[in-house]
């Protein structure tokens, strides 16, 4: 059984690699992923700050034609008034139309330059939105490039960490205790041997009773850690 866990702690050393390396490469695109993400929703935020600009625009335009109009009115109205032989009573309602007509216009001259004032802000915000995307995807562009350069680099290692991994693999190990350490490797996120030193697991750091530690030293057979199920072994 020595000669197994030896063997299984000449994998290990090379299966910590490894699993760091697919973790980096699960990693770096999600990392990727995540930080586009926070562009395209500055982009949503700028294009839904730019449609309500757009919007106040197209009301100011809707309000400018409209008063214009109603000036127009206004106009005819008074000219009516001074042309036509007209009673009081029509006369009073010439001037009531018109009185009418001229608070409409000065209400929506208000609303237009509140309209205005708030348009101009939303652009501001637009503007100042674009300009921090264009910031962003330069700093994404560069982060982009780098996690190609790393992923392309990690492929390579991982390649030839299981390259080498497949030539240590040595027939005499215990199947048993292989496939044990095949499934810790996997749970324990690729550390499935553990040092027991001092009756001190190395890994979890949880104290093992004497008697345990007598038959990890005896090396006859696979002890786990009662905590973190972990293949101890003992430094010779």
């Amino acid at each position: 059984m020595q000669q197994t866990i030896a063997a299984l702690l000449a994998l290990q050393e090379l299966d910590t690699e490894i699993y760091r390396l697919r973790d980096e490469l699960r990693r770096l695109p999600e990392e990727r992923a995540a930080r586009r993400a926070q562009i395209d929703a500055m982009i949503a935020r700028k294009d839904e700050t730019a449609g309500r600009a757009r919007a106040s625009r197209l009301k100011i335009k809707e309000i400018e034609d409209l008063t214009t109009i109603q000036r127009q009115r206004m106009r005819k109205v008074e000219h009516e008034s001074t042309q036509a032989k007209v009673d009081v009573a029509l006369l009073a309602a010439y001037q009531h139309q018109v009185k009418s007509l001229k608070r409409e216009i000065s209400q929506a001259e208000e609303e237009g330059l509140a309209l205005v004032s708030d348009a101009d802000a939303v652009e501001a915000e637009a503007k100042r939105i674009q300009g921090e995307i264009e910031q962003a995807e330069k700093v994404f562009a560069d982060f982009a490039q780098n996690v190609e350069r790393e992923l392309a680099v990690a492929r390579q290692k991982l390649g030839e960490l299981e390259g080498r991994r497949k030539q240590r693999l040595s027939p005499d190990v215990d199947r048993e205790a292989f496939a044990l350490y095949e499934r810790l490797l996997g749970s324990r996120e690729g550390v499935a041997l553990a040092q027991l030193d001092s009756r001190i697991c190395q890994q979890c750091y949880m104290e093992v009773p004497v008697n345990l530690y007598v038959r990890v030293a005896k090396g006859d057979r696979v002890v786990q850690c009662p905590s973190c199920d972990r293949i101890f072994y003992v430094r010779s």
